[in-house]
């Protein structure tokens, strides 16, 4: 029983093998007819296996009959199982290779490619039926030993008549990088590793993102020289993904040089191609370098096309995804190169030169001039932003005009010559793409074209950051009316992108690069559009620059000062520039005052009045503002007669434009009782500051800033008409009032801190005096900074006090700043200067005599002249809230009712007929 089932199981096998064998021969015939240029494997094979199929079905037919035996069946029954595998294995292999009859010329191109990369599989297969072909040739009881050896003699001839095939090389790699290695390479080496360390990841994909020109290309190159050298039986690929055309062109070169099978039809996909070859594994490893990939929708979108006929397909379809090859690609955009590598891994950055690194790299392309410094270089590099691609082209301009590093910056310091004008000539770099432009310039026009392109927005932006100062733009200034936030950071993330722009650290600002800035200024004048971005520059920063500069709007000041000079130089004559124009310098203005930078401010102000007088008129409410700041900065000039003329004839317009309850005109008032102050008029100044101060209080109240100051102005005045007691009185009201409303280290706290440290100085009270001075200098030092002129008079003001109290070192050291400082600020001819160097003089004096020094150093009312009126009575004197006399009449500077020498009844009669200076002519200054 268990013999006749063996027999049966046996017959069972055969017959199976020689069906299948018979489907598979019916399949390779059918692949021979389907493809014109069949590999030799499959030739071969193609011969040996019918006549192995014929074999097996006579022995299925012996089988069947029962005429061989049981020894002879086991012995059978392994090689027909053995041998049944084996073509199962070719079965597969033909159903991936095999092309059906109704296939394209494109499929069966594609079906070609497969086979070439099967012919290992299929050489095999052909050994082991040469095996299986020697067993059955060794049997010879069986019926068909006739055959089997017809079989043997068939393949003999087969084998002898064939031509002797060459030995098979050993493969040789691909080098496809047509740049040679630079011998002038600088550094870059943890760049180098970091490649490296990437690419062994499991995506394989490395992008380097920056700035055009920052060498990017370079390092491609040098990474493909040095990985030859590790993996020399690595294929290298150099193919440019800046167009669509220049990819197919260097696929189609790959496709030629690895002699691929259909790569000259035309219906044949020879991108396809080249990927599917690409992403098999039996070809062995490859890195390829993609260089210039910068179009977002040239990779991304839907622009490339495989054929008329076919769907579109990004660029980034044809790059092989497989664990045996890697790419390197080199972008200007890092949120493209991001999404290339299709990893979570960030692009590599590639940042510029460090200062070594550029003035190796300069003095080895410039070997031949052996006279340049290493200070020379550094200031060159410096001037091309230590870019590799402007240092190279520089030292190639030089050569070409034939004239040396040191004669050529010696030309750039006098202003013969220029750097931007360097760069834009474009000069051949062998390191570069032969069809990509070599300027500088046009590099840079190349990343604006492609931002215009994919975000309006951020090409915008760009033009507006060309036409600012280049470093610290605030997000307010770039931030357009009514744009979203989210907006705006997709915008900057474009431009970051593309390494135009950086961002402050611990800020929102940002800053763009030099000669990036020159080349978008250039690109905005070839559109024409220079003056609109001009004027929207100017327009941005009126729109932020504050009129009434106070203390708490300083830091915006200072963030907006380095723009508005850069926008105050742009000539732009329309009538809303022009007010724009005299916003920000009005605004200038005051914060130039506020610094104790009384010249630049008065210069500054004569510019804003002369454009609102010519624009606004005379009267206008800023224009009055603005010949306020005016009289102000004369005041402090010490030009008592222009700040009078000025102060008089503006509270007369000001009461009679604006109304005597106007703040305009209460200032006007307070700012000539400060020039009687200072042309010594200390009584006059303290009636005209008395009603001021009531009119303050009632119109503004209490906690005002502008009744706080006049509150102080008139302690100030006290102290000059030795009112001790009064001045003290009121001087700590304010100081109490002004600790509560402003806190106690604001500039104005200080300020009446300092006035009453005065009245203590000048009653001797030395040690009240010294811990206030004290305090305020410690907080002016913070606040204000160590040359600030306030400053500057409370550290003068504390060695004072130390000498009155016999600290000689410490005032000496004082002394010593405080000259060091004035120096600083205004010259050493600048009169506080000269009256610092004075008074050290004056203090080493008393020191080495072991005297006291003169009441000039202590005293401040030493040197002051003395009123001839006397001084008013106690019960004239302010009273805050209370036992204050009434106002009689209009607020006439000169009293209730006018001037004590007029009449009663008249109020200040007004200039007549007369006009004042500023009426007269706008450059009345300049006569």
């Amino acid at each position: 029983m268990a013999e006749a089932i063996a027999v049966i199981s046996f017959v069972s096998a055969i017959c199976s093998l020689a069906d299948y064998g018979t489907k598979v021969v019916t399949r390779l015939n059918e692949f021979r007819k389907n493809v014109k240029e069949l590999p030799t494997s499959f030739l071969h094979i193609s011969v040996q296996l019918p006549l192995l199929v014929e074999i097996v079905c006579r022995l299925s037919d012996q089988a069947s009959r029962g005429e061989i035996a049981p020894d002879t069946e086991k012995l059978l029954k392994p090689v027909a199982e053995g041998l049944h595998n084996e073509i199962k294995k070719l079965d597969a292999i033909l159903q991936k290779v095999l092309p059906s009859a109704k296939a394209s010329t494109w499929e069966k191109g594609i079906k070609a490619v497969k086979s070439v990369g099967a012919q290992k599989d299929v050489d095999e297969f052909a050994a082991v039926i040469r095996d299986y072909v020697s067993n059955l040739t060794a049997f010879q009881t069986t019926h068909n030993s006739d055959l089997i050896r017809r079989l043997g003699t068939f393949l003999e001839e087969q084998r002898q008549n064939a031509p002797t095939p060459e030995p098979t090389p050993a493969r040789t790699s691909i080098w496809l990088n047509k740049y040679d290695s630079d011998a002038d390479f600088v550094g870059r080496e943890g760049t180098m590793i970091e490649i490296e360390q990437q690419l062994k990841e499991k995506n394989h994909r490395v992008a380097l993102a920056g700035i055009g020109g920052v060498g990017k290309s370079r390092i491609a190159i040098q990474y493909c020289y040095r990985f030859r050298q590790q993996y020399p039986k690595t294929h290298i690929l150099w193919v440019y993904g800046g167009s669509k055309l220049r990819f197919e062109t260097d696929y189609q070169r790959i496709a030629i040089v690895l002699d691929l099978p259909g790569r000259e039809d035309h219906e044949i996909d020879t991108l396809r191609m080249v990927c599917d070859w690409l992403s098999d594994r039996t070809n062995g490893p490859w890195l390829m370098v993609l260089d210039n990939a910068d179009d977002h929708e040239l990779w991304l979108g839907s622009t490339a096309r495989t054929s008329s006929s076919r769907k579109s397909l990004p660029l980034i379809d044809y790059l092989p995804r497989c664990d045996h090859g890697g790419i390197l690609i080199t972008t200007r955009d890092s949120q493209l190169g991001y999404r290339l590598t299709e990893s979570k891994q960030n692009s590599i950055q590639i940042m510029r030169f460090e200062p070594d690194e550029a003035r190796i790299l300069l003095v080895a392309k410039l070997s031949e001039d052996r006279d340049l410094s290493h200070e020379d270089a550094d200031e060159l590099t410096s001037a091309l932003e230590y870019l590799p691609l402007t240092i190279t082209q520089a030292a190639a301009y030089l050569r070409q005009i034939d004239i040396s590093a040191s004669e050529y910056l010696e030309l750039f310091r006098k202003g013969e010559t220029d750097i931007p004008n360097l760069l834009e000539s474009s000069i051949d770099d062998p390191g570069r793409d032969r069809e990509t432009s070599n300027s500088v310039f046009q590099t840079w026009k190349m990343s604006f074209d492609q931002i215009l392109q994919q975000s309006p927005a951020a090409a915008e932006m760009l033009s507006l950051m060309a036409v600012l100062d280049r470093q610290a733009i605030s997000q307010e200034l770039l931030r357009g009316p009514g744009e979203s936030f989210l907006e705006f950071k997709a915008a900057v993330s474009k431009l970051k992108a593309f390494s135009l722009i950086t961002e402050e650290k611990s800020s929102s600002k940002y800053s763009i690069h030099r000669l990036v800035q020159l080349s978008t200024q250039k690109l905005l004048k070839h559109y024409g559009t220079l003056p609109e971005w001009e004027e929207e520059a100017l327009a941005a920063v009126a729109r932020l620059f504050p009129t009434v500069v106070e203390y708490k709007v300083w830091p915006l000041v200072q963030d907006l000062k380095s723009h508005a000079q850069i926008v105050l130089r742009y000539s732009i004559t329309t009538r809303p520039c022009q007010l724009a124009r005299a916003n920000i310098l009005h605004g200038m203005g005051h914060y130039c005052l506020e610094q104790g930078q009384n010249t630049s401010a008065l210069g500054i102000l004569l510019q804003a009045r002369e454009l609102r007088v010519e624009n606004l008129g005379p009267e206008h409410e800023d224009t009055l503002m603005t010949l306020g700041l005016l009289s102000v900065a004369y005041s402090k000039l010490n030009n008592s007669r222009e700040a009078y003329e000025l102060q008089v004839q503006l509270w007369e317009t000001t009461h009679r434009v604006l109304g005597p309850s106007h703040v305009l005109t209460l200032k006007s008032m307070s700012r000539l009782a400060i020039t009687y102050n200072k042309r010594g008029e200390f009584k006059r100044a303290e009636e005209l500051q008395l009603r001021t101060l009531q009119a303050m209080e009632r119109e503004l109240g209490l906690e005002d800033k502008a009744t706080l100051t006049e509150m102080n102005n008139l302690a100030f005045t006290y102290n000059k008409l030795r009112k001790w007691e009064e001045a003290e009185e009121l001087g700590l009201k304010t100081l109490n009032i002004r600790t509560q409303v402003l806190g106690p280290t604001h500039p104005d706290t200080l300020t009446i801190m300092a006035n009453l440290a005065w009245t203590y100085r000048a009653q001797a009270r030395w040690e009240e005096a010294e811990q206030l001075e004290r305090k305020a200098l410690e907080q002016r030092l913070e606040s204000l900074g160590p040359d600030h002129p306030k400053t500057l008079l409370t550290m003068a003001n504390l060695a004072r006090i130390h000498a009155r109290r016999g600290w000689w070192s410490e005032a000496e050291r004082l002394h010593k700043q405080v000259l060091e400082g004035h120096r600083r600020l205004s010259g050493t001819d600048h009169k506080d200067a000269i009256r610092a160097e004075e008074d050290l003089a004056e203090l080493e004096l008393a020191r080495e005599n072991k005297r006291s020094p003169s009441p000039r150093l202590g005293d401040p009312t030493a040197n002051e002249r003395r009123p001839r009126a006397r001084s008013l009575r106690p019960t004239d004197s302010y009273q805050p809230s209370y036992g204050r006399r009434r106002s009689g009449g209009l607020l006439s500077p000169y009293g209730p009712d006018g001037d004590h020498r007029r009449p009663r009844r008249r109020s200040v009669s007004p200039p007549g007929e007369r006009r004042t200076a500023w009426q007269r002519s706008p450059d009345w200054r300049q006569r």
